[in-house]
């Protein structure tokens, strides 16, 4: 599902005449709150339900270069979905030349925001989550989903 386009901005350039890597984040965390509010979980989700979200591991692989003036676009999947867990995958995408510019591989806890626990979604949103992710991992896996750091020896 395509969650966000924009440009690349002036000042996310820096030294080296590219977009400095803490950009690659914003635009990619943009991309996954516009995300959650497509899924439902956004913020009327939070003020009905008094639950809401957390990020706890995310792992960014940049693959490509953004150069000043560049136009972006971002991909999302839901791959899994339990009870508590949510699993996604962001591709940002350098729209001028069609290349992948970098991917996002994230974990999510669904939270009661009154106790500050992991809860486990209503029936109805998990299942409506869980149909959501089977279409998309119907479509096929994007590549680069689980990658690991390796060093080299």
């Amino acid at each position: 599902m395509r969650t966000l386009e924009c440009d690349v901005e002036a000042g996310w350039i820096d030294i080296n005449d590219h977009m400095n890597a803490q950009y690659y984040g914003i635009v990619v965390y943009r991309a996954h709150a516009a995300f959650t509010d497509a899924l439902g979980l956004g913020d009327d989700y939070v003020r009905r339900t008094g639950c809401g979200k957390v990020v706890v591991q995310t792992a960014m692989s940049y693959e490509r270069e953004v150069r000043r003036g560049a136009r972006l676009a971002v991909d999302s999947w839901l791959l899994g979905v339990d009870a508590k867990r949510l699993h996604f995958f962001h591709e940002l995408r350098n729209l001028d030349d069609g290349s992948r510019a970098a991917v996002s591989e994230q974990l999510d806890l669904h939270v009661d925001l009154g106790t500050r626990r992991t809860a486990a979604m209503p029936p109805d949103v998990l299942a409506r989550l869980s149909g959501f992710a089977a279409e998309q991992r119907a479509t096929g896996r994007p590549d680069g989903v689980g990658r690991r750091i390796r060093f080299p020896g």
